[in-house]
């Protein structure tokens, strides 16, 4: 998986954590915690994401 369709998904779930939270009912995943663990798996997909580029570019510069 490329770095690009990663910040993809991290965006994806950040924009589904930010619209469960604004009802004022929330549904039952959102009752749950999943905003907190959509917000969370962003996180984690954008520092994998930028992993991804910086060992990339490593080994390009070194061919």
């Amino acid at each position: 998986m490329d770095s690009e369709t990663l910040r993809t998904v991290a965006d994806l779930a950040r924009k589904r954590a930010a619209r469960g939270c604004s009802g004022t009912h929330g549904d039952g995943m959102m009752r749950l915690g999943a905003a907190r663990a959509l917000t969370q798996l962003a996180v984690d997909l954008e520092i994998s994401a930028s992993e991804l580029e910086r060992t990339t570019g490593s080994r390009r510069r070194r061919n």
